[in-house]
């Protein structure tokens, strides 16, 4: 008899980490719930942006610009070019569209693509008035990219100094 209780299987369940486990997953529940609940109430998680001082760049790097100004003009600007087309020529314009750019920046791309000089791989600057909506600036920027541009820099202000 004792040769036949040496080979035997346990056979009960040790169900301590089952437990643990199951205990850390409630906990992790019970906190990040009211958070979500939170988030989905209000539509928004606030988030505090960054400010940052960034050395300006040298005018003589600036060589070509899109700026997108407050009315919603998308302009493209080859500095230091004597072309009189290369200076101000707008690509397209989003004036007076509240939410929907798809329609008015649909353009953009295509005409970014033709443009033979913006494909050496050059710094792109892109300029855009602080008062638009976010959605139309990324909508831009996305237009950019997928035209093939990479080397794209933001330009902004720098940072008032507090007297």
């Amino acid at each position: 008899m004792s040769s036949n209780s040496r080979h035997e299987s346990m056979s009960n369940i040790n169900i301590t980490p089952l437990v643990d486990v199951m205990l850390v997953l409630l906990v992790v529940f019970m906190v990040t719930v009211p958070v979500i609940v939170k988030c989905k109430d209000t539509g928004k998680v606030d988030i505090d942006l960054p400010k940052t001082n960034s050395a300006a760049p040298l005018s003589d790097d600036i060589q070509t610009i899109i700026a997108v100004d407050a009315e919603g003009k998308i302009k493209l600007d080859r500095g230091g070019s004597e072309n009189a087309e290369d200076s101000g020529m707008e690509l397209c314009s989003c004036a007076g569209i509240v939410d929907q750019y798809a329609q008015c920046l649909a353009p953009l791309q295509g005409k970014l693509e033709a443009i033979e000089y913006l494909k050496d791989g050059r710094k792109i600057y892109f300029l855009a008035d602080r008062h638009l909506p976010y959605g139309l600036v990324v909508d831009v920027m996305a237009r950019i990219k997928a035209a093939g541009i990479t080397n794209l820099g933001m330009v902004t202000n720098p940072l008032e100094k507090a007297e």
